[in-house]
């Protein structure tokens, strides 16, 4: 099992998300945009529903909620700034992962 999928099994437990047998089926919308960005970080908010396989809206609802955490961190591009670009902050998933283990 890679290290990604290490971090998002841990995250589902921590946050009750139900696990598949591969540990992806079934995860939250949270756990399915973590993976997508987990797999292809520094994506744009639009391309993140998509290779996620959840809602516009419910990947927005998502990304303030994993924002608010820390756990994501939203920028302009520098190329275009009408664009929107998502990077995990990996240290703070970590953190938030081995916090949350310890209660």
């Amino acid at each position: 099992m890679g290290s990604h999928h290490k971090v998002l099994d841990s995250f589902s437990q921590l946050h009750g998300c139900g696990a598949g047998d591969n540990g992806l089926e079934l995860l939250s919308s949270k756990g399915k945009i973590l993976a997508a960005m987990l797999q292809h970080d520094g994506l744009s908010v639009k391309e993140i529903p998509h290779l996620a396989g959840v809602s516009f809206r419910t990947c927005f609802e998502q990304l303030r909620f994993l924002e608010m955490l820390g756990v994501v961190e939203k920028t302009n591009d520098p190329l275009d700034g009408r664009r929107a670009i998502v990077k995990l902050n990996r240290e703070k998933l970590s953190e938030t992962i081995e916090s949350s283990a310890q209660k």
